[in-house]
């Protein structure tokens, strides 16, 4: 029987039995005892003085200049900056596709002159010179005007603009693996974030000791509860807004995912379109989209439950995405060499894999669409979030108390629900 020890721990070997307990046992040392492994020591690295030395003094001029410890000063100069808009995309559509494709070509030459290089190459050049042409007629096509920009810059604050440019200076070191610049610019961007006017400490005691807040929770208790009946009917056309928005979001995002994937995209200028769009979608919260909606089908439910799901489709689509990208190669490339086409390896490759990350995306988004579909409804939606809006402006907290009861009771009914689909699918 052999002993040895390695990291402290007795390790046997197993053709010799188990060990005795002896005098001369191999004493093992308590885990918190032990030293912390070499990679882990040092989670940041090892400093690199030098560099670090030069991001601490940057970071210091930076927060002494935001703070105005040093005052600099401002320069009146009342520059106007103006440009034609769509030459300016027609250049950053271009320069985009260079910095894009010219890395590549310095690596791998030949991949330029491949079909689909060429193919990127020819839809990036229709792309910008449909946005040079501005609103000009193009046979079947016209074009469109975006204007000219025109933004005026009254002063220079020579505080912010130093700090902003130390900023980058930080961000510049962080990519040469500084610590210090990484939690610099980390406490910067939160000193940042919490330097809205009028946010003090003092605030979280009023929250305490106002007057008038209390005087509101008074009003609010006890509740209306004879107004219930009135709720009930609101309250589930609420949650019939969210089941359409949902199933609108992932009748969309299902097809969009694979083209926004990067394994499963036929081609890099469908992947990159398919990702502008979903982007400019998100970026557009879903009231605005409701209240776009109800130009076209006017008001009532409907464009609440169309312009959430317009939303919910740009929102799946990424996640959905995101879990395509994540799947293992092997089965694809096992499809691929058996002779599968591209559905067919969607079907069997990807799909298994991600089937319990899409359903547990989709059924979290029901859930938010239930709490979102109460402020689409503020827009003239119907729903209990029309009927809240209504009570809030006649200042009938009584009935917004009974309200809110209701929609909690029915977020979290519909969050064991969840629960209970997760546990059966997953």
């Amino acid at each position: 029987m052999l002993i040895e020890k390695t990291d402290g721990y007795a390790i046997e070997d197993r053709k010799g039995g188990h060990a005795k307990n002896s005098s001369n046992r191999v004493q093992v040392e308590h885990l918190w005892l032990r030293k912390p492994p070499p990679d882990l020591a040092k989670p940041f690295g090892a400093f690199f003085w030098p560099l670090e030395v030069t991001a601490l003094a940057v970071a210091i001029c930076a927060a002494l200049l935001f703070a105005r410890v040093i005052e600099v000063g401002a320069v009146s100069v009342n520059w106007v900056v103006t440009f034609n808009v769509n030459v300016a995309v027609a250049l950053i559509i271009i320069v985009a596709g260079i910095a894009v494709m010219v890395p590549k070509a310095l690596k791998k030459p030949r991949e330029v002159l491949n079909t689909s290089s060429i193919v990127s190459l020819v839809a990036l050049l229709v792309v910008a010179l449909y946005f040079l042409s501005g609103d000009i007629q193009l046979g079947p096509v016209q074009g469109i005007n975006l204007g000219t920009f025109s933004y005026t810059i009254a002063a220079l604050d020579f505080n912010l603009l130093g700090s902003a440019l130390l900023a980058v200076v930080l961000l510049c070191l962080a990519f040469r693996k500084s610590s210090i610049s990484i939690l610099a610019l980390l406490v910067l961007f939160l000193w940042w974030g919490f330097s809205i006017e009028g946010l003090n400490f003092s605030i979280f005691s009023e929250l305490v000791t106002s007057q008038s807040g209390a005087s509101l929770l008074r009003t609010m208790v006890p509740p209306s509860w004879s107004y219930f009946g009135l709720v009930i009917q609101p309250m589930l056309l609420t949650i019939q807004t969210a089941v359409v928005a949902t199933c609108i979001g992932i009748v969309g995002a299902v097809p969009l995912s694979m083209l926004a994937a990067r394994n499963t995209t036929p081609h890099p200028v469908i992947y990159t379109i398919v990702r502008f769009f979903i982007n400019t979608i998100r970026a557009i919260p879903a009231l605005v989209l409701a209240l776009l909606f109800i130009t076209f089908v006017g008001l009532g439910p409907v464009p609440g439950a169309l312009g959430l799901g317009l939303h919910t489709i740009s929102s799946l689509t990424k996640l959905y995405a995101e879990a395509i990208e994540s799947v293992e190669p092997q089965p694809i490339e096992a499809l691929s060499a058996s002779g599968a086409n591209g559905i067919q390896r969607f079907r069997w490759g990807v799909f298994p894999q991600v089937f319990p990350l899409l359903v547990s995306s989709s059924i979290y988004y029901w859930e938010s669409n239930t709490r979102d579909s109460t402020v689409v409804a503020f827009v003239g939606g119907g729903g209990i979030g029309f009927l809240l809006n209504q009570n809030l402006s006649l200042l009938n907290y009584s009935n917004v108390s009974v309200i809110l009861i209701t929609l909690v009771i029915t977020v979290a009914a519909l969050d064991r629900i969840s629960d209970f689909v997760r546990s059966r699918v997953l």
